[in-house]
């Protein structure tokens, strides 16, 4: 896994939404370099804003695609492949997309993002969450997340040493979502539809 990431024919109208959600080419890393100055100078200060998680080390799916700040090429390619991509139709508040990149051997989607509270990222790749996830040993099983209001269903969920991971089986593929906490996580699970319809969405 790369040391930087501590937690993965309609499309071009599909993706607007988020190439707008992404158009610094610098990321947002949710750090607030002003909290570092301040905290030892008044020590009877309560703090006004809640302390970042602690870096979390994502599941290692192996040598995972590269992630370029602009990915739409990547998109399309990955829909030309016949991944159903799954892309958020609009972010959660506070979220910034840092990219998102696709590798067609073995086939492997992913977008990362930072959020709030930290890192998350969305993998998708063929076969089910048991195949994605059988090998990994860190993983502690949690209660399923209902997302039936949503147009999923249920997800399954995990504990990855401290961090959240939910999965839900496709047609053909899975999608693997990592992030700090289970509200994190399912912030974006709830905004998920496939890349062709995610362009139909407004605001």
């Amino acid at each position: 896994m790369r040391a930087t990431r501590t937690i993965g024919p309609a499309l071009g109208a599909s993706l607007v939404l988020l190439l707008a959600a992404c158009g610094e080419d610098t990321p947002d890393t949710g750090v607030d370099p002003s909290a570092e100055t301040s905290s030892s100078e008044s020590p009877t200060e309560t703090p006004t804003e809640t302390p970042s998680a602690a870096p979390v080390e994502p599941v290692d799916f192996g040598t995972e695609p590269a992630v370029a700040p602009r990915y739409k090429k990547a998109a399309l390619r990955a829909t030309s492949d016949d991944l159903i991509t799954m892309v958020p139709s609009t972010l959660p508040e506070g979220w910034t997309t840092v990219g998102g990149g696709y590798q067609p051997d073995p086939q492997w989607w992913r977008m990362e993002f930072t959020a709030p509270t930290g890192d998350v990222v969305l993998d998708q790749m063929p076969g089910t969450s048991d195949d994605a996830l059988a090998d990994q040993p860190d993983l502690t099983a949690a209660d399923d997340v209902d997302l039936s209001d949503w147009g999923t269903g249920a997800w399954s969920a995990w504990d990855h040493e401290g961090a959240t991971v939910l999965a839900y089986d496709l047609k053909g593929s899975t999608v693997v979502l990592q992030g700090p906490d289970v509200e994190t996580v399912r912030g974006l699970a709830e905004t998920l539809l496939p890349a062709d319809e995610a362009g139909e969405q407004e605001g």
